[in-house]
């Protein structure tokens, strides 16, 4: 990316980010072979990668707001941006907004630096946020958005035409409960797996399942899988269609409500 790309590149982000500043912090798993063969140490520079993606939710129950209430999500705006150090530490970010077809109504922030220890395996540290939109959610009669940070590991692994990490977090300082409905202890680990394959025509699936649960090595109450699908039809542009579903897994909380929320995808990426 030339110095004139990348002047383009930064200031649509920060339009982005004005325009979303009254707009589930989890990172989207999309899957970018060679992510890491030009870096700043070997270019000189910073070198930008990532996507602008934009997605329609329908069928969707995901709720609006950070207390589970109000109308479901409808759109779902956002970008992904990776920054190689050098070949082995990558800094993430993520921003991804929610629009009930009225208003913007959250939006969520993603951060994470990944280091390559050795080729098979991979620390990570990071911090996830949700802050809502002209809206103000409460836990326990207090003001509640969520916030969580983590540390990590995976273990990678790559072929030609695939990739698959086994991942486990730890979570500290974090408010985040491990009942959907917020009646369980706080979150501590989350552990799952991550998958891609893809194809040299330009069709490619990303998948990532994984339990949320309050005590660490334990199988959790909550689980989340996603699944996305991708077609490049044009090298800077990507169609998205894929589903999540977030559900609590066996309800054995104070309010004994198993709760479970659903949405399907539809979109487009805008990959630089």
């Amino acid at each position: 990316m030339n110095f004139k790309r990348l002047a383009a590149a930064l200031a649509f982000i920060v339009l982005f980010l004005f325009a979303s500043r009254n707009a589930a912090a989890v990172e989207i798993f999309i899957h970018h072979p060679g992510l890491n063969r030009t870096s700043l140490v070997s270019t000189g520079a910073i070198v930008l990668h990532g996507e602008l993606f934009f997605h329609r939710l329908s069928p969707s129950t995901f709720p609006s707001y950070n207390d589970q209430s109000g109308p479901a999500d409808r759109w779902n705006l956002g970008f992904q941006d990776y920054v190689p150090i050098t070949p082995t530490p990558t800094i993430m970010a993520q921003l991804l907004t929610h629009d009930d077809g009225h208003q913007r109504t959250k939006f969520d922030w993603h951060f994470e630096l990944r280091q390559a220890v050795f080729p098979w395996l991979i620390a990570a540290i990071g911090h996830d946020s949700d802050h809502d939109s002209e809206h103000r959610s409460t836990l326990l009669g207090k003001p509640y958005y969520m916030n969580r940070n983590f540390i990590g590991v995976g273990v990678p692994l790559e072929g030609s035409y695939f990739y698959i990490e086994p991942f486990t977090r730890f979570f500290h300082h974090t408010n985040q409960r491990s009942f959907l409905d917020f009646s369980g202890e706080l979150l501590r680990q989350e552990f799952g797996l991550r998958a891609a394959v893809w194809t040299d025509e330009g069709l490619s699936a990303h998948a990532q399942a994984y339990f949320q649960t309050d005590k660490a090595f334990s199988l959790g109450q909550a689980f989340l899988g996603e699944l996305i699908l991708r077609w490049r039809v044009l090298s800077w542009l990507d169609l998205s269609l894929g589903g999540t579903i977030w559900t609590d897994i066996k309800k054995t909380g104070p309010l004994g409500e198993k709760m479970s929320f659903r949405k399907l995808v539809w979109g487009i990426a805008i990959p630089f």
